[in-house]
């Protein structure tokens, strides 16, 4: 009885870290540069993939290089999208006043190109109440087959309070470069 209770823990373990962002050191940025307009401070860094440099994920545009607190990289393992081995999260996080963070979301194909979704940024002028996020197949509240954009409610213990579904995008390789980014300000 304790094996089959010690392989139920470790296996919700499993199942619990799968359907989380996990940091990582496979990615990294570089080639912090200046996008040449004087007048504002805005930075160019390029993400790549660490053990292969060449291997250009993207470009992002830091828009307030002194108010830059952070750049964390972190991926989703096996989201349970056809022909997507993971998602890669650039997670940009201001700090001032109130804080903000910027969110941009790679889908790595099994042939290792990368699939961009639109930006999400949240801002933050008091505790987080609400926050938009991409919600995956394999992670808590996902659909098969379906990438959601969802507003995040929280209680005051940060638990989720209410989700409420933006945009159910069907997965079938579709290019999202084009749709501008989404914010939510509390």
């Amino acid at each position: 009885m304790r094996k089959f209770i010690l392989l139920a823990f470790i296996f919700s373990m499993y199942i619990t870290n799968a359907q989380e962002f996990q940091l990582t050191d496979k990615y990294d940025v570089t080639n912090q540069r200046s996008s040449g307009q004087q007048e504002e401070d805005i930075w160019l860094v390029d993400v790549i993939v660490t053990n292969n440099p060449e291997s250009h994920v993207a470009t992002l545009s830091i828009s307030d290089f002194g108010l830059l607190d952070e750049i964390r990289i972190s991926v989703l393992s096996n989201p349970d999208l056809e022909d997507i081995n993971e998602i890669l999260k650039v997670t940009v996080e201001y700090n001032a006043c109130c804080s903000s963070t910027e969110e941009y979301y790679y889908l790595v194909s099994n042939d290792n190109d990368f699939i961009s979704l639109p930006g999400i940024k949240n801002e933050y002028a008091y505790e987080p109440i609400t926050d938009i996020h991409y919600i995956f197949p394999n992670q808590l509240f996902g659909k098969e087959g379906t990438i959601l954009r969802a507003a995040l409610q929280y209680t005051e213990t940060a638990t989720i309070k209410e989700i409420k579904v933006l945009r159910s995008i069907a997965w079938n390789d579709d290019d999202f470069d084009t749709e501008d980014a989404i914010t939510a300000i509390n």
